[in-house]
């Protein structure tokens, strides 16, 4: 593969560049997922964003269920018949780092890091942080006892913001909230899912929400409904899981990849891509948002939230939201408005006030 080239103004003016060009209609796609493909979360939805692909007659291979241990293995493995390899895990990312150094005629992007070089690697992501604080101003208006309960996957800091967001949104229309998750240390392990989602509807968390890609909270609050009258409310995540629990089910965030890739295999199809752009993409271009409210939802909620929703898509707020307006850390520290950009966010550490991690 050569060095990319690019055409002005089409005249016969070339001007090289580092970035590697492949240039033709028909593109091979490769990636990897951390899950199964039927995972009904966050693996899936990549997954049909991949699939998508296909009818513009680009070639797609992947591997499910991909460990982040071996990611430099299967990341080369896919390099070497593919123009352009994705990963989709952020313990992927030093994985990728590597096999983009020992294979550069072949472009590589890892989702949700921040690593990348000058000629074939970059990183890009949905800004999901803005859909959880929408969905943490529903929690807010939802819980009676004040008490949201998280089943928590890994604490990397794109988990860590998108709870950070939710705490922010529910405590923005109910300050009182409190905030607790339990860490399984994992992104798809059903029966530790289901156990940690007992735990805390036993320590009296009335709404549920998880960041792994098992609909255990859903299931849980429908169960409780329907076997005790229990009115527990739940939050789906990365994909719609309302069906698995009708009568409990708030709404949740959703991916929606298929234009992400789509515009990324457009650009190495017509030699377009580009290295350090660090591609982040929100609410705005339908990257990421809400999945179709519960029934049961009361008007009012609904009402709300997407009031706030619109006045973001408005530009009534920035794509920093809500941590541009500043916050104040678990530890009492104040964060000031404008201090938080895109770098803060990549590398939160820290919780807000108001969530518990100690259950």
């Amino acid at each position: 593969m050569k060095k990319l080239i690019a055409l002005l103004l089409g005249t016969a003016i070339f001007i090289a560049s580092s970035a590697v060009l492949v240039s033709k209609e028909q593109i091979k796609v490769g990636y990897l997922l951390v899950g199964p493909k039927n995972d009904g979360g966050w693996s899936m939805r990549h997954e049909q964003g991949f699939q998508s692909l296909t009818k513009y007659g680009h070639k797609v291979s992947g591997i499910e269920m991909a460990p982040e241990a071996e990611a430099a293995k299967l990341l080369g493995k896919l390099a070497r018949k593919n123009d352009i390899v994705f990963a989709t895990s952020f313990g992927y990312m030093d994985g990728m780092a590597r096999a983009a150094h020992k294979y550069p005629d072949t472009i590589f992007m890892h989702a949700t890091g921040y690593k990348g070089n000058d000629s074939n690697f970059d990183n890009y992501g949905c800004m999901s942080y803005q859909a959880r604080y929408l969905t943490g101003i529903a929690a807010g208006m939802m819980t009676k006892t004040n008490k949201i309960g998280v089943v928590g996957s890994h604490p990397i800091p794109e988990i860590i913001r998108n709870i950070n967001a939710l705490t922010l949104g529910a405590r923005s229309v109910n300050p009182h909230v409190v905030v607790n998750v339990i860490w399984i240390n994992s992104w798809f392990n059903p029966p530790k899912d289901m156990d940690a989602a007992k735990a805390l509807l036993e320590a009296d968390n009335d709404v549920l929400f998880t960041t792994t890609d098992s609909p255990s909270v859903v299931i849980l609050a429908q169960q409780a409904w329907k076997k005790d009258g229990r009115e527990i409310w739940s939050f789906g995540n990365d994909a719609d899981m309302g069906p698995n629990g009708p009568d409990r089910y708030i709404t949740g965030m959703v991916f929606h990849w298929s234009g992400v890739y789509k515009e990324l295999v457009d650009e190495v199809a017509a030699g377009t891509w580009e290295p350090n752009r660090r591609r982040n993409y929100g609410l705005k271009e339908n990257c990421v948002g809400l999945s179709p409210w519960g029934i049961n939802v009361p008007g009012k909620v609904v009402n709300a939230v997407e009031k706030v929703k619109f006045d973001g898509l408005d530009d009534k707020y920035d794509r920093f939201h809500p941590f541009s307006s500043g916050l104040t850390k678990r530890d009492g520290t104040k964060v000031y408005a404008g201090e938080i950009k895109r770098r803060e966010l990549d590398s939160m550490d820290y919780f807000v006030q108001g969530v518990n991690t100690n259950l």
